[in-house]
């Protein structure tokens, strides 16, 4: 009776777990968009709530990126790109007019970079957060979802690099499923994102540099053996990291 008990028990938890891998697989890939919904009030608390100002113009000025717009402003670099349709974040000029989307003071928890750090970083490529076999490529199925980034095989505690400089937007063990997590954003508005990690090594709002430690590997969350979970998104939109890493 006991082993009945324990089994319909089992089942049901792992109906829930599927039905949940479902729905956010569901929210989280079809549509298209960034941040996923479990990580979105992560990702909002970067944000000052100083203000309810729905949105604001702003004067393009000698030195600046869209990454630092959107942090002076204190929203997402994708929302600057999706409000103004811009096709070329490099293509930007002084004296251009932007509208900033629910504009808000600079939170105090992001440091202002200096303008020299931004130009410098715009033209890096993608490289490699480790280096090890791929065990589950983008866009396969993995116990009932879809994989929007690849499963790197690792050793448990072995370094994982920023892929490119950026500023940490989310560092957590909550993510439901990815156990610790770090996702960073980088000044051409594209995100990486490092799950399944042992240790997290940075804070949210930290500075890092291309090839900076930032984790170190685990099998944290669903990860079943020790790997990094890594996506790349770019303009809100998970890409096929392969075809971007150097």
């Amino acid at each position: 009776m006991s082993s009945f008990s324990d089994i319909k028990r089992l089942g049901g938890g792992v109906m829930m777990f599927l039905v949940t891998i479902f729905l956010a697989g569901c929210a989280t890939y079809n549509t298209g968009m960034y941040p996923p919904p479990e990580l979105k009030k992560e990702l909002e608390s970067l944000r000052s709530k100083t203000t309810t100002q729905k949105s604001i113009k702003y004067t393009i000025k000698k030195g600046d990126t869209i990454w630092r717009i959107a942090h002076n402003h204190g929203v997402l670099p994708d929302e600057i790109i999706k409000e103004n349709r811009i096709k070329d974040v490099e293509n930007i000029k002084p004296g251009q007019e932007l509208v900033i989307p629910r504009g808000v003071a600079i939170s105090k928890e992001i440091p202002e970079r200096k303008a020299s750090t931004y130009t410098k970083k715009l033209n890096e490529s993608f490289k490699w957060p480790i280096r090890g076999r791929i065990l589950f490529g983008f866009d396969k199925w993995i116990d009932g979802y879809k994989n929007k980034g690849i499963d790197i095989e690792a050793v448990n505690g072995q370094a994982v690099k920023a892929s490119k400089s950026g500023v940490v937007a989310l560092a957590s063990d909550t993510p439901d499923g990815w156990g610790k997590v770090v996702v960073l954003q980088h000044d051409d508005g594209s995100y990486t994102w490092y799950a399944y990690n042992s240790k997290i090594l940075v804070k949210k709002g930290d500075n890092v540099l291309q090839g900076q430690t930032i984790t170190k590997v685990g099998s944290t969350g669903r990860a079943k053996r020790d790997k990094l979970h890594f996506k790349i998104f770019l303009r809100g939109v998970p890409v096929n990291p392969i075809s971007h890493l150097r």
